[in-house]
This record gives C-alpha cells, sequence and structure tokens, in this order.
C-alpha cells in the first residue's frame, strides 16, 4: 500500500507538471480555459486507484507456454518490513480520517445553514435561489444556494446585483461540488503537495471566472472600481467558513483586485491555442490512465509451440538461488481481518532475469493481498527460460502465498 501511494503521488505530481508547463508554453490566461483543464485533471486522479485495480485485476489472454507452479514463496505476518508500513499506514489513514471528518463535518453545517436562511425574492428572478442568513459576514454559494448577510437589504443596488452576479456564476459552474471534491481529495491525499496546489488553484480560478462574470453586462472603468470596493469592503468583515464558496478569499484578495482594475482580466484562448492544447494534453491523461493498469504494457513476442520443434528443449524461468525471492508486504489491514491465500502470478521474464511483465491468473480472493504480490515480483530477479539451452524470453507461472503465524 504505500508503494502504491508514492505511485500515486509521483504520477499525479508529473501529471500536474506537464499540465502546468503546457499552460504556460501555450500561454493560455484564459482562466474559464484553464479551470476546465485543472477540473479534467482532478477527475483523473481521481479514477487513478480504480484504473489501477481494474487494470491489475482485469483477465488476460493465457501465454503460449504453461507449466506447474515453479516456486512458492511462504510468506509469514511477521514481516519485519510489513510492521513498519503498517505504523505508517497508520499514521497516513489516522490524519486522513480526521481531515476527511471534518471535510464531512463542513459539509453538514454548510446543509444546515442552508436550511436555516430565509429565501428573499424581491431582489432575484425565479431561477435564482438566494436566502438571507445571519450566519455569514459576506455572500457565499452553498450547493446551488446563494446566501447573503443579513445587511444584504442596505446594500446599495449596484453592489447588491454585483455580488448576484458573481454568486450565481458559482451557481451555474458548480463551484460548490468541484471545490468539495477537491479538498476531499486533498483530505485524503494530504502528503501529496499537487493535492493542495490544485484545490488552492481551482478556488483563485473559479473566483477569476466568476468576476469576469460579474463585470460582463457593464465592462466600464467606473463599475470596475465600484467592483473592487464592494470586494474591499467585505474583506474588512470576519472571516467565514472555509467549506463555503465564498465572494471573498483574503489571500487572493490583493491579486484579484489588481486583475480587475487594470482590466487584465479576459484572455479568450484562440482557436490555434485550443487546438494545441488539446492535441498536447490529451495524450498527457490518456497516458496517466494507462500506466496505471498493470498488464497493457507492450508484450514482447514469444515463442510459441508453432516456432518450437518436437525435440526442442524448454525450460521455464525460476527462481534463482543467488537472488532469493523478496517478499511482499503483508497488509496491515488483511493480516488484522485474517486475510490468508495464494496469488497466481503470471510473469514474463527477460533474457537477463528481469521481470518484463506481471499478471494475476488466481487471484487469492482479497484484492490487497493480490496487489502487494504482484507489485512486489516486479522486483524479482529470476532465473530466465531457456530454449535448447539458449536464454529466451518466457512466462512462468510463480505462486505467492499469505498466511499468519500464531505468533
Amino acid at each position: 500500500m504505500i508503494a502504491f501511494l508514492m505511485e500515486h503521488t509521483i504520477r499525479s505530481i508529473a501529471v500536474g507538471g506537464l499540465v502546468f508547463l503546457t499552460l504556460k508554453a501555450l500561454r493560455i490566461s484564459d482562466p474559464r480555459l484553464e479551470r476546465t483543464l485543472w477540473r479534467i485533471t482532478l477527475a483523473t486522479l481521481l479514477a487513478m486507484p480504480a484504473l489501477l485495480q481494474l487494470g491489475a485485476l482485469a483477465p488476460v489472454q493465457p501465454p503460449a507456454l504453461e507449466v506447474d507452479y515453479v516456486d512458492l514463496a511462504m510468506l509469514s505476518a511477521t514481516n519485519h518490513l510489513a510492521a513498519w508500513n503498517a505504523v505508517f499506514l497508520c499514521i497516513i489513514g489516522g490524519v486522513s480520517s480526521v481531515l476527511t471528518a471534518r471535510q464531512l463535518i463542513g459539509l453538514g453545517r454548510c446543509w444546515g445553514m442552508r436550511r436555516r436562511a430565509t429565501p428573499i425574492t424581491s431582489l432575484t428572478n425565479a431561477a435564482m435561489d438566494v436566502r438571507l442568513s445571519s450566519e455569514i459576514s459576506s455572500p457565499a454559494t452553498v450547493f446551488s444556494t446563494i446566501l447573503v448577510p443579513a445587511d444584504f437589504r442596505q446594500w446599495s443596488e449596484q453592489a447588491q446585483r454585483l455580488a448576484l452576479a458573481h454568486e450565481q456564476a458559482h451557481v451555474g459552474s458548480k463551484d460548490f461540488q468541484v471545490q468539495w471534491l477537491a479538498q476531499m481529495y486533498r483530505s485524503i491525499c494530504w502528503f501529496n503537495p499537487f493535492a493542495w496546489w490544485l484545490a488552492g488553484r481551482l478556488a483563485l480560478l473559479n473566483e477569476h471566472v466568476s468576476d469576469d462574470a460579474a463585470l460582463a453586462s457593464e465592462d466600464s472603468h467606473e463599475e470596475r472600481v465600484a467592483y473592487a470596493k464592494v470586494l474591499l469592503t467585505l474583506a474588512r468583515r470576519p472571516p467565514i467558513s472555509a467549506a463555503l464558496v465564498p465572494m471573498i478569499r483574503t489571500p487572493a484578495l490583493t491579486l484579484r483586485v489588481e486583475r480587475i482594475l487594470q482590466d487584465n482580466r479576459r484572455h479568450p484562448a484562440n482557436p490555434l491555442q485550443i487546438t494545441l492544447l488539446i492535441c498536447m494534453l490529451l495524450p498527457i491523461l490518456i497516458a496517466a490512465a494507462i500506466l496505471q493498469s498493470p498488464g497493457h504494457g507492450n508484450r514482447a513476442r514469444l515463442p510459441t509451440q508453432a516456432m518450437l520443434d518436437d525435440t526442442a528443449t524448454v525450460i521455464l524461468p525460476r527462481s534463482s538461488p543467488a537472488h532469493p525471492l523478496s517478499q511482499p508486504d503483508y497488509p496491515a489491514t488483511s493480516r488484522d481481518l485474517g486475510e490468508t491465500g495464494t496469488v497466481v502470478l503470471k510473469l514474463q521474464v527477460r533474457t537477463d532475469g528481469s521481470v518484463a511483465e506481471a499478471l494475476i491468473e488466481a487471484s487469492s480472493g482479497h484484492p490487497a493481498l493480490d496487489l502487494s504480490a504482484l507489485n512486489e515480483s516486479r522486483r524479482w530477479q529470476l532465473q530466465p527460460g531457456t530454449i535448447d539451452g539458449s536464454p529466451a524470453s518466457l512466462w512462468g507461472r510463480f505462486a505467492v502465498t499469505f498466511r499468519l503465524t500464531p505468533d
């Protein structure tokens, strides 16, 4: 599991870095387009664990050469490395649980705040759900509802219009829902720095897009100045819960005000930029998904029965006395639940003894045990198979048995 978490973290950082460099190389400054790309990236990262498990457990075509079990690696639950991994997993899982619980509690508070708010219709149209709340100090979006502070009726007509246009853009873009997903991903993968950066970047882009929407109807210098004054006035009020999508986020306020006053807001991407962006990023995201699926790599050409005459002597891959098989980690959760079983693996062994490809032929009945054995088998150094005494790239069948000892 530790290896899986490290792999996911490294690959997510790599994907995020490639997307970031592509945006910079094409000079994309359209916040709406950039936000869409980061949302797609978030969806890709959320799908990676599922793609890994589906790929690892997917049925595969049997190899041309069959053999009975070549090696049986017996694994005891008293493995010291597994004990350290269990400690690290407990730490990671404990922090993730606390952050996730906090996120869920915040969601419940948002729902309660929405229910306690008083609907108002005098300043809105029928398509907008606007409610007056004494629990907030500035406008905010909760699910598909706009919450406004208790003194909202005393605001000027211009300030009310700008604030509602800003929040309506959040509602239309489902910013609350996407932000919650980004924060949940950050809570679960709190050890991943890219998860924190992505959540912050999406929040900033949401504000940029909503700022542009607020000024879309009347884009003049006077309107921009009035809007900036509304933001600065609200910034003096007490902050509200981060679980909401507030109109004011203090860390990004200076950047937003400068962008508004300098009229440096709208830089729509031209068709050439969009085409190049799709052509460059689509292979990156597809590759990220494929790399998470063991067994989808390029298969080496293997000798088939038709290539071998009746007198050919075939010796399939086996363990090497000079390189004893390393033992996979015994997942802490599996040990606690008493999960045991045998995982049958099919390994394609190169002529140098390294493992080119690892597939699961028969599951132990427990995915955690299967993945642990599969990941460790890729690090094995084996004795290659031979055909008439010459090393050849062949498939061998290996088994790893997980069993619990009395201690």
